[in-house]
């Protein structure tokens, strides 16, 4: 049977077993002639992560679903995950947010598209939204525009991690290849909190304002 590419390739070797996931393909591989997906991911400098997303939320995914599309890449698997926006952190967001993306599960079917994080219910994030809707994945830069937020039950403080389970000490380790080998935020009390992330973007679009298409009226 002959093997089709599915989907991006990572050159930062990335290495998350929870948060991201390599090609799992449980469906028969004719069913799904993807082409043209193949991409390398550049990790972001943060200034430019802020600046590529259409806007970034805080919120918490509330339900997952998966569905067939038909479309002009052939038959292939959508989901949808929806979430609860706690907070507004730069643009406009849709109320309903939905993601739409790439991949997912249908009974034994199961699709799953290299360096894309997993959507758990309940988990809370930071995420960088970009072409919801029109791109196979909507974060900017993948794995790099979502941070996830959990509970440090030692200090009793919410805390800011990156997709890969790393802590997010400082905004410059945004643009740092998300690879084990990584000591990040050496020297560093604790990672950011919500909060200080928060201010940072907000900081960032202050700084780096969006300019208007040359031909805008």
């Amino acid at each position: 049977m002959r093997k089709h590419s599915l989907g991006p390739t990572v050159s930062s070797g990335v290495n998350c077993p929870r948060f991201c996931s390599r090609v799992v393909l449980a469906l028969a591989l004719s069913l799904i002639p993807l082409r043209g997906l193949a991409t390398t991911v550049v990790a972001p400098e943060f200034d430019s992560l802020v600046a590529q997303a259409d806007y970034v939320v805080r919120g918490t995914v509330t339900a997952v679903s998966a569905e067939w599309r038909n479309d002009a890449n052939g038959k292939h698997i959508i989901s949808k995950v929806n979430f609860d926006v706690r907070e507004v952190i730069k643009g406009t967001p849709p109320s309903p947010l939905v993601l739409e993306m790439l991949g997912g599960r249908i009974g034994k079917y199961r699709m799953v598209v290299d360096g894309t994080p997993n959507f758990i219910i309940g988990e809370e994030s930071i995420l960088f939204v970009h072409g919801n809707g029109r791109q196979f994945f909507p974060l900017v830069a993948l794995m790099y525009g979502m941070y996830p937020i959990t509970l440090d039950t030692a200090s009793g403080q919410r805390l800011v991690h990156r997709s890969n389970g790393s802590p997010l000490y400082d905004v410059k380790d945004v643009s740092r290849p998300m690879t084990a080998a990584n000591a990040l935020g050496q020297g560093a009390a604790r990672p950011l909190t919500p909060a200080e992330f928060a201010g940072q973007i907000r900081a960032s679009v202050s700084t780096h304002p969006v300019s208007p298409p040359a031909n805008a009226n």
